[in-house]
């Protein structure tokens, strides 16, 4: 609740020749308490935009489901190229703002949450079931915004829903729900998922199972060939060095 009264900042920028625009959305998203953010707002600001890129980046614990979605398909059926920046994390509401991108940038130290629609609901029984029933409904709309970049199988997606799960840089790249972690750094390949010792304890919690299953090698740049190990000539010309400087 702290996280959703901080102030929202939406900015609009061009370079100088204004073929490639800066979208900032930071803080809360929502139409009505957090209008700054609101899909209104947005389509005003996109509405006489003629962009062949729009840098879209996101800071925001999320919100409104609604205006998310709308934000959503506002960037997707803009004409411009979008490129998201997720600066600090994309959660809630702004995780499926992010997949509207035609690229999905997250640095190393940044989050994204994926999790079920919640609301605050007062009054009876019936409209307890009433409004569980309109949840579910939110959540199959709001899984088909994931699922389009998801490239595990729907089970698991409605797992990691259900856990109400945090992905870091490298995990949204494994899940298919980011494209390039930025900032480089060197880290541990995963083991060989063809070993026969994938047992259900090996692994912390459901996410770090899905994650060895689909991380790729080199989830930073898929582009990059491996580094090469060293030949057996290379590895004796070492130990041969090496008794030499003795």
């Amino acid at each position: 609740m702290n996280m959703m009264g901080k102030k929202t900042d939406v900015r609009f920028e061009a370079n100088e020749d204004s073929q490639e625009y800066t979208l900032y959305i930071y803080g809360p998203i929502g139409g009505f308490i957090f209008s700054n953010n609101s899909a209104q707002g947005i389509r005003r600001k996109l509405q006489d935009v003629d962009a062949e890129k729009i840098h879209v980046h996101i800071n925001s614990p999320g919100g409104s489901a609604f205006d998310g979605v709308a934000i959503g398909n506002l960037l997707k059926n803009h004409k411009a190229e979008i490129i998201v920046h997720v600066d600090g994390w994309a959660a809630s509401a702004a995780s499926v703002i992010a997949m509207a991108g035609d690229k999905i940038i997250m640095p190393e130290n940044t989050m994204m949450m994926i999790h079920r629609a919640s609301t605050i609901e007062w009054g009876n029984a019936a409209l307890f079931e009433k409004t569980a029933a309109d949840l579910r409904k939110v959540d199959k709309s709001l899984a088909a915004s994931y699922k389009k970049r998801f490239v595990g199988e729907q089970s698991e997606l409605d797992q990691l829903l259900d856990d109400e799960t945090f992905l870091t840089a490298e995990e949204a790249v494994a899940f298919g729900l980011a494209d390039t972690v930025d900032d480089e750094i060197e880290i541990q390949e995963l083991e060989d998922l063809d070993d026969d010792d994938d047992e259900e304890g090996i692994y912390e919690n459901y996410k770090d199972k899905l994650v060895a299953k689909y991380a790729p090698k080199n989830p930073k740049n898929n582009n990059e060939p491996p580094n090469p190990e060293p030949t057996p000539a290379a590895k004796q010309n070492m130990s041969k060095l090496f008794l030499n400087l003795k």
